[in-house]
């Protein structure tokens, strides 16, 4: 019983995360770890910095 529940809090805390956002950078090092294990990967800060200049130039109105 206890396992489950602790199992479901897990499950539960990574949908959270991904919602949010804050598991962003550990996907980017994954990706980056499988398709560009020869180059460097950015920091932590320089991936963030990274998203939010993107998400400034590239404003989505929700429309078509």
């Amino acid at each position: 019983m206890r396992k489950r529940f602790f199992e479901g809090l897990r499950v539960a805390r990574s949908l959270w995360r991904d919602f949010t956002g804050e598991s962003a950078y550990e996907r980017y090092l994954d990706h980056h770890r499988r398709h560009h294990p020869e180059k460097e990967p950015m920091t932590e800060r320089q991936f963030w910095r990274e998203r939010r200049e993107f998400a400034e130039k590239n404003v989505s109105t929700g429309c078509c």
